[in-house]
Formats: C-alpha cells, structure tokens, sequence
C-alpha cells in the first residue's frame, strides 16, 4: 500500500508535464496564423526558383574534352566554383523542401487532431472529471484508514516505551547484588591468600627447625672435646652449647601451628565456592533482564517507525486530496476551451491542408524543370605570329525530370588567327547528352550518353587552329563521338559524397588541311615523288609557294575514368576530381591537295601522292582541386588547384600545373561579385600534330573580374573579363582579353 501511493506521488509531474505538452499541442496547431503559412510558401517558391537557376547554370556547361590540352581557366574554373555553391544550394533547398513537407505533414496532423479533440473535449472533460472525483473520494478514505491505523499505532508505542523503561529498571536495580556479592567473594578470596601466605611461612620455619636439630649433636661434642669432657666442667658445656645455637640463629619449634591453619584454609575454600555459585547465578539473572530490556528496545523502536512511517502516509495522503481537488479544477477548464477551439480548429484545417498539397508539389518536382541560355563569349590575343581574335556565342537547352535529364548545347562562331586560311565562321559541333538516374538513399547510379554531331565548320585549314589556352575553341569539328557511360554516387554523409564515372569514347574520324611546303624534302612526302609528279604535269616546283595536303585522321576509342570526392558545407565547399585517361592514337591519311602559285591555288583532280602513319597520345592524368570558404556572411574565399601529367609519346612528358586564389563579395541576394588571381606552368615537350607545331614550356598569368547578377526567380546573368599573359618561346608568347556574357533562363 504505501509504495504503490509513493508510486503515483513520483509519478505525478509526469503526468501533468505530459497533460500540459498535449494541451500545448493543441493549441499551437490550431493558432497556425495564415501569415505564417503564406510566408513559408514564398520561401518555398522562391526555392524552387534558386534551384531551378542553379540548374539552368550547370545544364548549359560545356562537354569535357576527351583529349588532352590545356585547360581553360576562364571558362571551367568559374563554372566549377558556381557548381560547388550550387551543390550547398541544392542541398539547403532540398533539405528546406523536406523540411516544409514534414511541417506541413505535423501540422495536418495536429490540426485533425485537434479539431476531434475539440469536438470531443466536453466528454473526455466528463470523464476526467468523474475519474477525478472518484480518485478524490479514494484518497479521503485512504487519509481516514490512515488516521485511525496511526492512533492506534501511537498507543501501542506509547505502551512498548514503559515496557521499555520497567526493563531498563529492573536492570539497573539488580545491579546493587551483583557488586554486593562480588565484594563478599573479594574479601573471602583476600583472607585465604592471608592464611595460605601464614602457612606457608611456618611450614618453612619447621624445615629450617628441623635440620637446626639434625647439627645439635655436633655442636655438642664439639663442645665437650672443647674441655676435655671434664665432667665438671658442664655448665661450660651447656654455654657453648647456647652460644652456638645462637650465633645459628635457632628457630622455635612451630609444629602445633600447622593444623589450625590448614583447617581454616579449608573453611575458607568451602566459603569461596559457596560464594561464587552465589555470584553465578545472580550473573544469570542479570543477563536475562538485559534480554528483556533489549527485547523492549527493540519493540519500542519498530513502534516508532510504525508512528513515522503512517505519519508520511498521512501527508501523502493529504497532498494526494489536494491534487486530486485540483484535477477536477483543470478538467472543468479544458471543457470549457474546448467549445471555443472548435471553429479556430476547422479554419487551421483547412489552411494546413493547402500548404500540405502545395508542399508535396514542391518536393515532388524538385529540381525539375526546362530553360534555355544563351552567350557572348570574346577573346583577343597578341604575340607570336599575327593578332587573332575569336567570337563565339554559344546557344543551350535543357530539361529534367526525376529520372532524366536532357541537354543540347552548340553555338556560333567567328574565328581568326591572322594567318592564310586562319579563318573560320559557322556553327560549332552540337553536344547532345541524356542522364537516365537511379537514385537512392545512399547510392545513386547514373547511366550516361553524350553525342557530338558534327554540325561545325570542317575541313578547316591547320593555319586556323591556335596554341591552348588562347580561346575556347583551339580546333574544330572532330566528328562523330559516342560516349556511353556510368557514374556510380555514394553519399557518405548528407554533405559528402565520392563518385566514380567510367565513359568510353567512340570516336569517328574528321579531315582537316596543312601546309607542307617547308617539309618537301624531309620524310613527310618524298620529293623526288612529288618531283616526278610536277615534272609530269608542266608544274614548275620553284615558283611553287606553298603545298596544301588533306589529312584524314581516324581516331582511336578512349576510355575514361574519373573519381570525384565533393563537401557541400555551409560554410565551405570542396572538390577533388582526378581523372585518368587510357592512351590513344590515330591513324592519318595525308594526300597531296593543291598548291599555290604566285598567289594562285590549284587543285589537284588526281591525289596519287600519299602519306600513311600513326601519331600516339599518352596516358592522361588530370587532379582538379575547387574549394570556397566563407569568411563572413557576404565574403568568401575561392581557390582552385589543377594538375595535369601527359605521357610522351614522341616527345617528352607533359606537365601542367595551374592554381589560383579568389575573393567573392556578396552584395544581396541578386548581386556577387569576384575576382581570381590566376598563375600556370607547363613543362616538357610535345607535339601537337593539328597545328603542326612543337609545344615547350611556358608560363602564364591572369587576372579575372566576374559578376554575377539574378533577374528574377527565374532568371540569372553572369559576366566575366579576364586579361592574361603567356610567357613561352618566341613562338609561343602571347597577351590577351577575354570576356563573356550569359544569360540563363528557367521555364
């Protein structure tokens, strides 16, 4: 009984906590203001706006070249960095989305719950109250058993403490013939250790006595030789006899003493045993009162805790009225705000259940969607050879849905590279790419297909294509290529990921035209061939300028792998990327095409003349390293690392370094600006056979001023200026601008 009253004592704050958190619910789902609701749907529509924006962005980036060159800065470094913030954006507006789902889905709850509870509180008000008054009648007649159960125990150990205390009397008053007796024996034991001491001491006189009376009858022959044994002489006798005796110390004869103490050395034994009974057995009376008292003691005190215990009880049972008086207090009250939540509950029912239906929406399109873009990309450069110039403006599509994405990006250009036949202008090859996704909760699986169509200008003269990294375009259409792949995600935390793509590169071959004239009497053609072939047709060679040959090249097929680690912080993003490129080669085809004289081209009908061989690219090696850091709210820092190994095949490896540090202003929600202080280095040799040309060393550096400005929810430009110097050889050695402008826009 008691414990199971201590039981619902403890457990009492629970119980009102967990009655105070309902009623809290209750209220706080059925007071949902429209106002909050209407501005949680702004903030979800404006996600679905940034979201969109970001993926506008990243659907019209540029496919990565498969080949090996030089990377262009001012294009992937800038999208690379946008691409981490988007990542952060994607993530904070995917988990904001899920967020609103599940506010929306608890406040559904809460408002349905609500208004049944509301409807049913004057009931359920009832029945509280009735359980309320029953516990409070329960609690009276437990405080009344109580009550009489310690009256009764309060004169029970009023009666156990006079037990006790007759108990402790009777002891101390016995205690008087104990030390009485103890005091007879003390003094019976003093007395025989008196008489056994006299005895002994005449029982050693008698010893001494004796042998005195053994030496008596020397002593007197000694004294008759000592005169002779003069028979007149016996006093003298007598007086020696004496005097000797004495001077021996002679002891009395004691005998007739022995028997009267002994005698009384028994009497006293017999007293002492007599005694001592005595006192064992008054011990024994004694041990048995200090049981009893002991056994009193022992009664009065589980008396008083009996007194103690029901006395707990008793306030237990009072504070247990109390409550229970308060119960049906709080129960009259919640019937009473129940009949006024009912109309508040319906209104906030139906108001959660639209955010409900438009939340779903969002979160189950997210991220879809379709948008196009559009550019103007300018670069203009100054060095080695002639000043060349080139314009390129590329168009892009995109759509995507959950399980798919699509895009298709090609463009216009103007290119000049100051050289004869050096320029080009007409459409760029078209990337076609598709993404069909797999994704789940740790691992997404992508399968992927790009296609570039050879829709740009071909047939393009050697003279037209440049050194890397003067324009995004250094060489022209390459024909068909197929690229089938797989990129498998895992996501290792909500904001880290590593991914690994595989793709294979099906490349189709492509023509293109170079001049030969300084290399007729080398290896490439053989002279007395084209010689014979001159001679034949009245062609005279010395007034030829130059010799232009078509070269068809066909490809080898590549394969590609590519391992990504991503962080997605709030405050800081990061990505690695390396990528390994198997080697390759391309068989060419190189025949005699025309010739020029004195400034006139002739076409040859008959191309007899034919070279065949095989140009080898190494393996390729690429680490890509992008990372933002927030300083503040409105300043981050950007930095990139890029390094790049290109077997030699024949000539040297190829080494490629490059690296860079930023600062990126966010002035409001629309408006960033940034710069990135650039520097890069290559080392080694190669030769690049497109434009026929050794490739050395050189060194570059850059600076790059980008703005980025958001139109509307659905709308975002971005503008960049870049100036740069190279520093090669003399052949290799350039100053230029570039600029560009885009503009994406999502439906």
């Amino acid at each position: 009984m008691r414990l199971s009253r201590k039981g619902r004592k403890r457990l009492q704050p629970q119980k009102e906590a967990a009655a105070a958190a309902r009623r809290l619910r209750e209220q706080s789902a059925m007071r949902m203001t429209r106002s909050r609701r209407r501005h949680m749907q702004q903030q979800e529509f404006l996600r679905q706006g940034a979201a969109a924006v970001s993926l506008g962005s990243l659907g019209l980036l540029p496919a990565v070249a498969a080949e090996a060159a030089s990377v262009h800065t001012f294009t992937e470094v800038p999208e690379a960095l946008q691409s981490l913030r988007d990542s952060r954006d994607r993530i904070r507006d995917f988990a904001a989305a899920k967020r609103n789902v599940r506010e929306a889905a608890d406040a559904l709850v809460q408002a349905e719950a609500a208004l049944q509870q509301a409807r049913q509180s004057e009931r359920d008000a009832a029945a509280a109250l009735a359980t309320s008054r029953q516990e409070l009648d329960e609690a009276e007649r437990r405080l009344q058993r109580v009550t009489e159960e310690l009256s009764r125990a309060k004169a029970e150990s009023a009666a156990r403490t006079q037990e006790a205390l007759a108990a402790q009397r009777a002891a101390a008053d016995f205690l008087p013939h104990i030390s009485a007796q103890q005091t007879i024996v003390s003094e019976l034991l003093a007395d025989r250790q008196t008489v056994q001491g006299n005895y002994a001491a005449v029982v050693e006189q008698m010893r001494t006595y004796e042998q005195q009376q053994e030496n008596l009858e020397a002593i007197i022959e000694q004294a008759w030789q000592s005169v002779n044994y003069e028979q007149n002489r016996l006093y003298d006798v007598i007086a020696k006899v004496n005097a000797a005796r004495q001077a021996s110390g002679m002891v009395a004869d004691r005998s007739g003493e022995l028997a009267p103490l002994a005698a009384r050395l028994q009497e006293l034994d017999a007293a002492i045993d007599e005694s001592e009974a005595a006192l064992d057995a008054l011990d024994a009376q004694l041990d048995a009162l200090v049981a009893a008292r002991e056994a009193a003691e022992d009664a009065e005190r589980d008396a008083r805790q009996w007194v103690a215990d029901l006395t707990g009880q008793q306030d237990d049972a009072q504070t247990d009225i109390q409550q229970r008086q308060q119960d049906v207090a709080d129960g009259i009250k919640w019937s009473q705000e129940a009949a006024a939540y009912v109309a508040e509950a319906s209104q906030a029912l139906q108001d959660t259940q639209l955010w409900k239906q438009q939340a779903d929406d969002s979160l189950a399109h997210f991220g879809e969607g379709w948008g196009a873009g559009l550019g103007f990309e300018y670069y203009t450069w100054r060095g080695a050879g002639q000043r060349g110039y080139q314009l390129y403006q590329p168009i892009g599509f995109y759509a995507a849905e959950k399980q798919w994405d699509f895009s298709l990006s090609t463009g216009w250009l103007d290119s000049d590279t100051g050289l004869r036949k050096g320029h080009v202008r007409g459409w760029t090859d078209t990337t076609l790419g598709m993404v069909l996704r797999n994704n789940h909760r740790q691992y997404d699986v992508h399968y992927l297909l790009t296609v570039n169509v050879p829709t740009g200008v071909s047939n393009v003269h050697q003279n037209a294509m440049m050194a890397d990294g003067l324009a995004r375009y250094n060489s022209f259409s390459e024909g068909w290529q197929v690229t089938p792949g797989i990129e498998v995600t895992r996501h290792i935390t909500g904001r880290d990921s590593l991914t690994g793509r595989l793709s294979y590169i099906i490349r189709g071959d492509y023509s293109y035209h170079s001049s030969v004239a300084k290399s007729l009497s080398a290896a490439d053609l053989s002279y007395d061939a084209v010689r014979a072939y001159a001679a034949a047709r009245g062609i005279d060679l010395s007034r030829v300028q130059d010799v232009e040959t078509e070269d068809r090249i066909d490809p080898s097929n590549q394969f590609r792998q590519d391992l990504t680690y991503r962080h997605s912080g709030e405050h800081d993003q990061f990505s690695a990327q390396l990528t390994h490129i198997n080697a390759s080669h391309s068989y060419y085809r190189r025949q005699l095409y025309s010739y020029l004289e004195r400034g006139r081209e002739y076409v040859l009908d008959d191309r007899a003349i034919a070279l065949d061989g095989r140009n080898d690219d190494g393996e390729d090696w690429i680490l890509r390293l992008y990372g933002n850091q927030d300083i503040d709210e409105r300043d981050s820092w950007q930095y990139y690392l890029i390094g790049s190994y290109q077997e030699g095949t024949t000539a040297s490896s190829m080494r490629r370094y490059y690296g860079g540090l930023g600062w990126r202003h966010q002035f409001d929600r629309q408006q960033a600006v940034y710069i990135l202080l650039g520097y890069g280095e290559t080392n080694g040799q190669s030769y690049n056979w497109r434009t026929g040309t050794e490739e050395n060393g050189r060194r570059s550096k850059s600076v790059l001023l980008g703005y980025d400005y958001r139109c509307n929810e659905r709308a975002a430009l971005a503008a960049k200026l870049e100036t740069y110097t190279i520093d090669g050889d003399d052949t290799d050695s350039y100053h230029g601008w570039n600029m560009s402008l885009m503009y994406n826009h999502t439906f």
